[in-house]
């Protein structure tokens, strides 16, 4: 059966796997630290945004603190939108170059 298989160089076709495996790594190691970078920073906010409500003694104090944090809610809603432009830009870009990566291993 495997007699009739014609000698032929494999050694190309390691190429464009180890440079896919090589984009791989990168692109998921990136997106780690910043979901990781992105979620001790909310974990931080949170404490201290529990500190905070847990000081206030009146309701002025109340009323600041929730102008504060919507304040905060609408700049994070922004930056939410960016990032996920970012992010479609990213992964564009990230296809496009697989895309090139397994047209040159052709």
């Amino acid at each position: 059966m495997f007699k009739n298989i014609p000698n032929a160089d494999f050694s190309a076709f390691g190429a464009p796997v180890q440079k896919l495996i090589e984009l791989n790594t990168a692109t998921f190691t990136k997106a780690f630290e910043l979901q990781k970078a992105t979620a001790e920073k909310q974990i931080a906010q949170a404490q201290a945004d529990f500190k905070a409500l847990s000081e206030i003694k009146d309701v002025e104090a109340l009323t600041s603190f929730v102008t504060v944090k919507s304040e905060e809610a609408k700049a994070n809603l922004e930056a939410l939108k960016t990032e996920a432009q970012v992010s479609v830009e990213s992964s564009k870009a990230y296809f496009a170059e697989v895309q090139a990566i397994l047209t040159q291993g052709k």
